[in-house]
């Protein structure tokens, strides 16, 4: 018929994109708990970290630092198919980025966590 739009996903186009839309949901409540966290409570000043708080931050911030690199070529590639691919592509690799967001998410609240003023050792 001319002049109708047919949409039509196959299965798994339409799960990538479920999975999308939940994960970026989960990513954006992720990043405000952390942001409310961040302003409501205090942190201890560097000197007063212990040696053992000292390398869980780096093991930490090592392993954050990997899986933002990760996050980085997922959207790179993303930006790319933006114009080069298909949607279904698109929607795919935004759905890998959105995934190391939410990883990198939790490691910075891990670390934050850790120089938490408040936290009982």
């Amino acid at each position: 018929m001319k002049g109708t739009i047919r949409l039509s996903l196959d299965p798994i186009s339409t799960l990538v994109y479920v999975a999308l839309l939940i994960l970026t949901i989960y990513n954006i409540r992720l990043s405000w708990n952390l942001a409310k966290l961040k302003s409501s409570v205090a942190v201890k000043p560097f000197e007063s970290l212990s040696s053992l708080e000292l390398n869980e931050i780096e093991k930490i911030n090592h392993d954050r630092r990997k899986w933002s690199i990760v996050g980085n070529v997922f959207f790179v590639l993303s930006l790319v198919l933006a114009f080069a691919g298909t949607l279904n592509q698109l929607a795919y690799f935004l759905t890998l980025y959105t995934v190391c967001n939410i990883i990198v998410v939790k490691y910075n609240t891990q670390t934050f966590n850790v120089i938490r003023a408040d936290r009982h050792s």
